[in-house]
């Protein structure tokens, strides 16, 4: 990230150049925000009556910048290019926002978020059984949120049992949002048997119950190289789902997961690190449930078995799911 120091005497010279870098990141951030506002712009600007997207957040990481900032103190800060300074967009107002800065091990902070807790399959036949055990869910003191799934044997009479323990985080009761968009880098570590999902839910699925409150999953994936992202809304019986999906590539690697709930139209657009690929609107699914003022709430879990069937015993657990920040504007 930045240089090592050999002496006081190396502080000119590292200070000279770090400013030099930081000016390189705002001019970079600039450059960054532009060309994804133009690129997105141009994409939705058809129909007319569709608004435009929203402008990419600068892809400079924000602990880089104060790291380095607070090294060189407010003078180098100020001596930035006036041009840097004097066009650069105000920070975004967030409706959420999850930086999930704290001390290695602390729990995430309750004000954001909330826990499902227990087993018995969550409808999916799922093996995990979800806590609030800081063994499974944890800020790791470099800027992530670690959800971590274990496994455990026991044996007795000659019978092994295995147990799968996990975490659920869901922000129902303490932040939901009608429109707009929610973005989260995230770091998968994709294991055959383990079912990573950022994903959102009707904030009424008290009252309504699922699937009529409708789901989005903005990421989801299987244990394979692809990544799935789905809109789903009930069926005419009301028992199961509608859905339409799209799959990309996917890795192990840091990657930005964006959706845009369009306010003009109401429908969803979907974005993987700036680069949109899919696009569903009311008109291409029955029983539309995401016009009616209902807002949504978000959930992060990584679950086990379900649909990414067993974990086989090449899987090497613990195995976890980073997320660096959540945002929503």
């Amino acid at each position: 990230m930045g240089r090592k120091l050999s002496g006081d005497r190396d502080f000119l010279s590292f200070r000279s150049a770090a400013e030099a870098d930081i000016a390189g990141l705002v001019e970079e951030a600039l450059t960054v925000r532009v060309r994804d506002a133009l690129h997105d712009g141009a994409a939705e600007r058809s129909p007319a009556r569709q608004a435009s997207p929203p402008p990419a957040e600068p892809t400079v990481k924000r602990r880089a910048f104060v790291s380095i900032a607070a090294g060189l103190g407010v003078g180098a800060l100020t001596r930035l290019p006036s041009c840097a300074v004097g066009t650069a967009r105000p920070a975004a107002a967030y409706a959420f926002a999850d930086e999930f800065d704290g001390p290695a091990g602390s729990a995430p902070d309750p004000a954001k978020w909330g826990y499902d807790i227990g087993g018995g399959g969550w409808g999916n036949n799922e093996l995990e059984v979800y806590t609030s055990s800081r063994a499974n869910s944890f800020l790791d003191g470099n800027g992530n949120l670690v959800i971590r799934a274990t496994k455990s044997a026991q044996t007795s009479g000659g019978r092994t049992t295995t147990t799968y323990h996990s975490a659920r985080l869901k922000t129902i009761g303490k932040f939901s949002k009608y429109h707009g968009t929610f973005e989260a880098r995230i770091k998968l570590d994709i294991q055959p048997g383990l079912w990573p999902a950022w994903w959102a839910l009707g904030a009424n699925i008290e009252q309504v119950g699922w699937p009529a409150c409708g789901e989005v999953d903005m990421l989801e994936n299987y244990g394979g190289s692809l990544a799935e992202t789905s809109v789903h809304t009930p069926d005419h019986a009301g028992t199961r789902v509608l859905t339409k999906y799209a799959e990309v590539p996917c890795d192990s690697g840091w990657h930005v997961w964006r959706m845009w709930w369009n306010s003009a139209t109401g429908g969803f657009t979907f974005y993987k690190d700036g680069v949109k690929f899919m696009t569903v609107e009311p008109a291409q699914m029955a029983n539309w449930c995401f016009s009616s003022g209902v807002p949504m709430f978000m959930i992060l879990n990584l679950a086990v078995g379900g649909a990414a069937g067993t974990p086989p015993d090449s899987v090497k657990f613990p195995v976890d799911l980073l997320v660096d920040y959540v945002r929503v504007w």
